[in-house]
């Protein structure tokens, strides 16, 4: 009987290793169905959803979709309930944060993040409902794919991933959650931030491009396994888009490279909050891809355990 148990747990220890598969680019691919990008873009870009403002209530309903996801996909929560709550304007919100597999204080943690929220309900003529669907229901859909992609697998770091509340209102939701996150002691060694991949960007199809680009090794990883995917935008850095999505909580509360993929390049899309901001009007195959390449190229990140280095600070 001694020995069965021996075996069961050095089994179980086995299993627990980080994951020996061979990724392969266009496997990954095929686990992040058009049909399923379709369905969550759809669902959190909907009227329904009252434009994800935490005042509308509509951030509340879109948060419950994704909490039900997670969960039915093997992601568990990392605080009671998935939530971070925080009070912006008045309003009690929270951070939907979820966990892939166990989380060990002495291993390194990486984080994958995007914003849930949106605008709104705003009185203007026509359509009063501001969607948000590129900015940011179509980075939240990646999120929560990569999460369900990244679930199936063992890993030798710990994985967290978030959805924010409040990015509208200043970035509060991530900045709550970076503070908190350092006061705990959590080993943060990157962030990766997803915000408006819904339209190709100019330069070519399955492209985005990274804040800060030059300012760590993240994108040099990351073309090392995806070539060309990650590209040079020089608006990026004129108009400091590094300072301006969630990824800057995380580099100031830590000092590590935390930066946001996008394809939105001020050409390619014309209804930045603005009520057009549509599902329909968004390019999903396109999107698709994106997803399916940044699932490949964070799972051969944590699996080859690559460093990114911070060059310089902001």
């Amino acid at each position: 009987m001694k020995k069965l148990i021996l075996i069961s747990v050095l089994s179980l220890s086995l299993i627990r290793c980080a994951d020996t598969t061979v990724f392969d680019q266009n496997k990954v691919r095929s686990e992040i169905p058009l049909k399923e990008t379709q369905t969550i873009l759809h669902t959190l870009a909907s009227d329904d959803m009252k434009g994800r403002d935490s005042n509308s209530g509509g951030f509340f309903k879109a948060a419950d979709f994704v909490t039900n996801y997670f969960k039915k996909n093997g992601i568990a929560p990392f605080y009671p309930e998935f939530k971070d709550s925080l009070i912006t304007q008045d309003v009690l919100s929270y951070n939907i944060v979820g966990q892939i597999g166990g989380f060990d204080a002495k291993r390194k943690t990486i984080l994958i993040g995007a914003h849930l929220d949106h605008v709104g309900i705003k009185q203007t003529e026509g359509d009063s409902i501001f969607n948000g669907a590129n900015d940011n229901a179509a980075g939240s859909t990646a999120v929560m794919q990569i999460a369900r992609f990244l679930a199936k697998h063992e890993w030798k770091q710990n994985i967290i991933v978030a959805l924010f509340t409040d990015e509208e209102k200043g970035l509060k939701g991530a900045y709550h959650l970076a503070e908190r996150m350092k006061k705990e002691g959590v080993n943060l060694s990157y962030m990766v931030n997803f915000e408006m991949i819904g339209t190709p960007l100019t330069t070519g199809e399955n492209q985005v491009y990274l804040t800060g680009y030059k300012d760590s090794s993240m994108a040099d990883e990351m073309n090392k396994i995806s070539t060309n995917f990650i590209q040079f935008l020089p608006q990026a850095k004129e108009l400091n888009l590094f300072k301006r999505s969630d990824n800057y909580a995380f580099f100031e509360a830590f000092g590590i490279p935390a930066q946001t993929l996008s394809s939105f390049d001020f050409k390619n899309f014309d209804f930045y909050h603005k009520a057009g901001d549509e599902a329909e009007k968004l390019n999903l195959e396109n999107m698709n891809q994106i997803i399916g390449t940044s699932s490949f190229t964070i799972a051969k990140l944590l699996q080859n355990q690559t460093k990114i280095v911070q060059f310089q600070n902001q």
